[in-house]
C-alpha cells in the first residue's frame, strides 16, 4: 500500500510540474507554435476539460489550471496523511 501511495504522490508531482510548465510556456509562446508548448497543451488539456465544463465562464481568464493545481495539492496532502 505504501508503494502505491508513493507512486501516486510522484504522479501528482509530475502533473503539477506539467501544469506549471504549461503556464510558463503559454506566457513565453503566445501563438502556441512551439512544439514543447503544443506537447504540454496536449498532455494537460484532457485533465482540464472536465474542470472547464464545470466552472462558469470568466471571459478571457481561464482559472481551470489553478483549480486543478489546488486539487492536486489537496490530493497530495490526503495521500501524505495515509502514508503515516
Amino acid at each position: 500500500m505504501y508503494q502505491l501511495i508513493q507512486l501516486l504522490s510522484i504522479l501528482i508531482q509530475v502533473l503539477s510540474f506539467l501544469f506549471i510548465a504549461r503556464f510558463i510556456a503559454q506566457i513565453l509562446d503566445q501563438r502556441g507554435g512551439n512544439p514543447i508548448t503544443r506537447l504540454l497543451l496536449d498532455i494537460t488539456d484532457p485533465i482540464l476539460a472536465p474542470v472547464r465544463r464545470i466552472m462558469p465562464s470568466t471571459g478571457m481568464l481561464d482559472f481551470s489550471p489553478m483549480v486543478v493545481l489546488i486539487l492536486l495539492q489537496v490530493l497530495q496532502r490526503v495521500l501524505a496523511s495515509y502514508a503515516y
